[in-house]
């Protein structure tokens, strides 16, 4: 098998001495990483150009014509390359594809791809973050770009793309653009080094526990680190994700693909803020995959009490005067009323009510959140009791769908061993007869793992890492 390689990714017509900078950099890096002969990672430079210039080759290294990315537009290399359009919004979605395809095949084809990088201003990014999320979670993406800081979620999505500020604009070599060059390319490279050397010590074995989707927030921390602890004791992983839009559909994507088995949606706030039009939102399909995969659940309402915005100057000027609390200097949160609490349960009880799987509804009854008790800021138990008896009224129960009440705080322990016992009670404890699917250790990982294992002497070791 070939050496395992990276790409370096660009638009050659318009960045073509960065791309060389950026290309030399990394190979600069992965040189002075390695130590032995497994390491021997090949740079690869890929043109991505959107424009109607060509470029042919690239110093000494390895490359990729734009010609040969458009040829895997449709999937087939063989077929002709497509020319592009003249509007350049067009030409980016056309060579985004392209490129998605292209590394599609170079990951589970040709099994050599450990990593990419690129760079780009806002067309650039939009270009190469969408076909750079298609890859695997652990694989090492990188993309130095104008709008690394800002409203990065359309890029980034649930991925682990990493977005490196360039700083300035990315338009010649300065003294500026070399260091953050210089930097990101020694960054990625130490990302693939050490991705590679984790596969040559590896037994290769996948994991067999079962995988749990938890969700927290900081008013709901103590309940969720009580539930981690607990049920990494029973034998599950367990995944946490932060309820901040983002952090729901990260764990709904990861259930869609199959890494997680089960979920204990204990911090269900991003209704909230969808419903009442907080910056922490989910969207109108949020349970929808959980229902749809038919995986156990358990739900609570952790941290309905609240919805969330920036810093206060920017909440909305018809709230001001409801009741707000400043969490630090970039958060402050909005104290929930009794009609939106009728909302949010409705919103749950309709999905809930879809389902034909195993659901189960924990409802705390003194409190849902750190702010929600006595004493606290946000306490307010019409509210509270409203979103309570709203969703047991609402959810239709059955033997599979079922509601339960205690008299606890959420953050009480005797509460989060209901969430687990309830959980135990619903879930098929598969850990032991199924895996979730690779992604960092992919099919193309194992292949890089066992071509390095057959360049250097064998690793022995007690445990996998």
């Amino acid at each position: 098998m070939a050496n395992p390689q990276v790409f370096c990714v660009g638009t050659a017509d318009t960045k073509l001495d960065e791309l060389r900078f950026l290309s030399e950099t990394v190979r600069s890096s992965l040189t002075a990483f390695s130590n032995n002969s497994c390491t021997n990672v090949e740079v690869v430079v890929v043109d991505v150009s959107a424009g109607q210039r060509v470029t042919e080759s690239f110093a000494d290294f390895t490359f990729v014509t734009r010609n040969e990315v458009l040829s895997c537009y449709s999937g087939s290399l063989e077929q002709t390359p497509t020319l592009l359009p003249n509007d350049r919004g067009e030409a980016v979605a056309i060579m985004s594809k392209a490129l998605e395809n292209f590394l599609k095949k170079a990951r589970d084809e040709d099994h050599v791809l450990a990593g990419v990088i690129g760079l780009g201003g806002t067309g650039g990014t939009s270009m190469l973050s969408s076909a750079f999320r298609s890859l695997p979670l652990g694989m090492p993406k990188l993309i130095v770009s104008t709008v690394a800081s800002g409203q990065t979620q359309p890029y980034i999505g649930t991925s682990d793309l990493v977005l490196f500020p360039s700083i300035v604009d990315i338009c010649g070599i300065n003294s500026l653009s070399r260091f953050v060059l210089s930097n990101a390319g020694a960054a990625f490279a130490g990302m693939v080094i050490g991705r590679l050397a984790r596969f040559q010590g590896s037994s290769g074995t996948s994991n067999k526990k079962c995988t749990v989707g938890l969700t927290m927030f900081g008013v709901t921390t103590p309940c969720v680190n009580a539930v981690k602890e607990r049920l990494e004791k029973e034998g599950y992983e367990t995944l946490v994700f932060h309820a901040t839009g983002v952090g729901g559909k990260a764990m709904e994507s990861f259930v869609r693909e199959g890494y997680i088995q089960g979920v204990l949606d204990i911090t269900t706030s991003e209704v909230a803020d969808y419903v009442v039009g907080g910056v922490m939102a989910c969207d109108s399909s949020r349970f929808d995959v959980i229902i749809e995969k038919k995986i156990p659940l358990v739900l609570s309402v952790g941290a309905l009490d609240m919805v969330c915005f920036g810093p206060k100057d920017t909440i909305p000027s018809n709230l001001l005067q409801r009741q707000i609390h400043v969490h630090n200097d970039q958060v402050s949160i909005m104290r929930t009323t009794v009609d939106e609490n009728k909302k949010f349960a409705g919103f749950i009880a309709n999905k809930l009510n879809q389902s034909s799987s195993k659901i189960c509804v924990c409802l705390p009854q003194r409190g849902v959140s750190a702010l929600d008790a006595p004493g606290k800021p946000f306490y307010d138990p019409e509210a509270t009791d409203t979103l309570l008896n709203e969703l047991d009224k609402l959810i239709q129960k059955n033997d599979d769908r079922q509601v339960k009440s205690y008299p606890y705080h959420i953050n009480d322990r005797e509460f989060t061993d209901a969430l687990v016992d309830s959980f135990l009670e619903i879930s098929l404890k598969k850990h032991t007869e199924s895996s979730p699917p690779q992604s960092a250790s992919s099919d193309s990982s194992q292949d890089l793992q066992k071509d390095c294992a057959s360049k250097t002497k064998p690793v022995t070791r007690d445990h996998s890492p």
